[in-house]
């Protein structure tokens, strides 16, 4: 554990669902190593920031409130992605097939629910139930309750049942997390690429109050408001580091950052390198 990256795992000695963990990267860290858990599912809920992983060939850009869904055997990592600043839950479930007395449900009652977690998509906008049921697990591990097991038992149960219900409800489909307000103002910020936008300028774009914005963006995005514009003004900034004729400075002062300085600092936070190091250590195309 350091001051960047700080990780809790919990053994919770239940054949069910033996680990649990909350994960906190506070600044950019080395990529995610691939890797594949050949008889578990893991439940991955994104609390807030972004993250970007391939699974099922495929990759998703994750944001605060997507949960994913991997099921036994299939590889996911980010080995070409640094990891940004974000916070995690998961869950490790054995599958409800093998063996006997999964949550004590019958064998038939064991396969229907292996089967209906099988059709679920990959990524879905997990629903506040969703999220609580999970955050409801963890609650659950007090090491000093004797009837611990039991209460595990029983919130897992609920939180399979909700995810069952929310992502049928979808039909295999992802709803659009963005409001027509929120993507206005994302529209705005990623047009003005030399400007660095305040928050009651965004708020009044939109017709609303400081509060009910920050709050509301933060719901559709994952991330507050000043933290999405300085992603995007880091994202902007990979791509004009392309161009080796350019001054880390001229880019700053384009990107509207008050100085090269603020720019680096923050660069160095989200990307995990420099610039000038970041410039260096990649092969660009000219």
């Amino acid at each position: 554990m350091t001051d960047e990256i700080e990780l809790q795992l919990e053994q919770t000695g239940l054949p069910e669902m033996p680990e649990m963990g909350r994960l906190q990267i506070r600044n950019a860290q080395n990529p995610m190593q691939t890797e594949v858990h050949p008889d578990r599912v893991e439940f991955l809920l994104l609390c807030s920031g972004c993250k970007r992983m391939w699974l099922r060939e495929r990759c998703y850009d994750l944001q605060g409130g997507d949960l994913l869904i991997i099921l036994p055997g299939e590889e996911h990592g980010a080995e070409d992605f640094i990891q940004n600043r974000s916070s995690l839950l998961y869950l490790m479930m054995t599958v409800p097939t093998e063996g006997d007395g999964f949550c004590m449900l019958s064998e038939s009652e064991r396969q229907a629910l292996w089967e209906r977690i099988c059709r679920l998509p990959a990524r879905l906008q997990a629903p506040s139930q969703v999220r609580r049921g999970m955050e409801r697990l963890f609650a659950a591990l007090q090491p000093e309750d004797s009837l611990r097991a039991a209460r595990l038992r029983v919130r897992l149960m609920e939180f399979l049942f909700q995810l069952l219900d929310a992502g049928e409800a979808l039909g295999g489909r992802l709803p659009n997390p963005l409001p027509a307000d929120i993507s206005t103002v994302i529209r705005y910020i990623r047009e003005r690429r030399d400007e660095m936008p305040d928050i009651p300028r965004l708020a009044s774009l939109v017709n609303l109050s400081e509060s009910r914005f920050k709050q509301k963006f933060k719901q559709a995005t994952g991330i507050p408001p000043a933290e999405f514009i300085v992603r995007e003004k880091i994202r902007e900034a990979g791509l004009l580091l392309r161009d080796n004729g350019r001054t880390v400075t001229s880019i700053a002062m384009e990107l509207g950052f008050s100085s090269s300085q603020h720019f680096s600092v923050l660069f160095k936070k989200y990307v995990g390198e420099s610039p000038v190091q970041y410039r260096k250590n990649h092969e660009f195309v000219p």
